[in-house]
């Protein structure tokens, strides 16, 4: 688990900071992304924007998902195996190399006529497995053979960009879409997963002692596997009562898990209340899918509960959390980072329950304002954590 921040070797790392761990670069291509993204995704979305390969909503979903997101894991495991192992994971000028793949993939879509779209989806594919291959080995080496589940994820995420990319050239129709889904679902169980491990161990840590977590080893596991089959039936374009009641289920066992990690000491400690947060964002939002999946909800506003505030939130909180923890300085959350995390609370309220109370014609406005919000989050999160990234460890030691 990505908890050791001790590290064997002594004397610092003479190359540059932020190259030395995959958490300096990806994090902060992750948090520039956010914000330049969903910026660009305003622009787009009132008719003022560049125009990409992938058209205008699947590429502001594409983006989100194998841009932001796929930085941010990127990011989250580079760091994590070089734990889980003791071996050295990329760095220098292989990592420089896995992150400007993922900028070109970034860049490409928006020059259409110069350049084929087997190219563009060649070189946005060929992220993924890229980023598992310089991990296998290691994990391989070392036997570490329960962490493999984690390079399966990344592969799985890998041929589904395959099939969005397929959907776009026209052989698939709504590819795009179901794929889509599809990596939504996946990224949702690698946080069920990873967060089973993790934030309780986290509150147990930061509340010193104050709390012990309730743990239901039949909860964990069922609970993640009915959010799988809730992605493949939804993926599979299924709906009804017998969907909803899965949803239903899925949301109530998340739950339960949920409250067997909960303090009340969380909310003095904006890393843990973060946490909890974002995974009672997933909760709302399979809640919310239910009652899409009846016909009773629209299913984008279901989504976007998942996304903004379980993803969304997660990704964030746990970037800050890891940052601090690995660059050598006290778990703390910077100046301002807790009005961020309230800020991306606020951009689903605004994107996920204005629009039911609201009037129609409104609808655009909160997307917008959503959009807004959710990039003036991420703004603090780029100006508080970028010097941690352009920096060598505060306590001198390699990383």
């Amino acid at each position: 688990m990505l908890i050791n921040l001790d590290d064997p070797q002594k004397q610092p790392d003479p190359g540059v900071p932020l190259l030395s761990l995959g958490f300096r670069p990806f994090f902060l291509l992750a948090g520039l992304s956010a914000v330049i993204l969903i910026l660009l995704w305003g622009l787009v979305y009132s008719n003022g924007g560049p125009a990409s390969a992938y058209g205008s909503v699947y590429w502001h979903g594409h983006e989100m998902v194998f841009g932001y997101v796929v930085a941010v894991v990127a990011g989250f495991l580079l760091t994590a195996v070089k734990n889980w192992t003791g071996r050295q994971t990329a760095k220098g000028s292989v990592l420089l190399l896995l992150a400007s793949l993922w900028m070109l993939a970034r860049l490409v879509p928006f020059f259409p006529a110069s350049i084929p779209y087997w190219l563009v989806a060649v070189i946005d594919i060929a992220f993924l497995p890229a980023v598992a291959l310089a991990l296998m080995p290691l994990l391989l080496k070392t036997k570490n053979y329960r962490n493999l589940i984690f390079i399966g994820i990344l592969l799985v995420l890998a041929v589904i960009n395959v099939f969005f990319h397929i959907g776009v050239a026209g052989f698939i129709e709504n590819g795009q879409r179901y794929a889509l889904y599809a990596a939504v679902y996946v990224i949702l169980l690698l946080i069920s997963i990873m967060g089973g491990r993790v934030i309780p161990f986290f509150i147990e840590r930061g509340l010193d002692g104050d709390f012990k977590r309730r743990s239901f080893p039949l909860i964990d596991t069922s609970s993640s596997l009915l959010l799988l089959l809730l992605g493949v039936l939804h993926t599979a374009d299924f709906t009804g009562a017998g969907v909803a009641v899965i949803a239903l289920i899925a949301a109530v066992l998340h739950l339960i898990r949920l409250l067997g990690w909960y303090g009340k000491g969380v909310w003095r400690v904006p890393l843990l209340w973060v946490l909890v947060m974002a995974y009672g964002w997933i909760v709302v939002g399979l809640f919310l899918m239910a009652l899409s999946m009846y016909g009773l909800l629209s299913t984008s506003l279901a989504l976007h509960a998942l996304t903004i505030g379980g993803i969304g939130l997660m990704t964030m909180g746990m970037m800050v959390r890891v940052s601090m923890g690995h660059s050598g300085r006290k778990l703390y959350a910077p100046a301002f980072m807790a009005t961020a995390f309230a800020a991306i609370n606020i951009a689903v309220i605004v994107r996920v329950f204005l629009p039911l109370v609201l009037p129609a014609k409104a609808y655009p406005s909160l997307v917008l304002i959503s959009a807004l919000i959710w990039a003036m989050a991420f703004s603090i999160f780029v100006v508080k954590m970028a010097p941690i990234y352009l920096s060598p460890r505060a306590d001198g030691r390699p990383g």
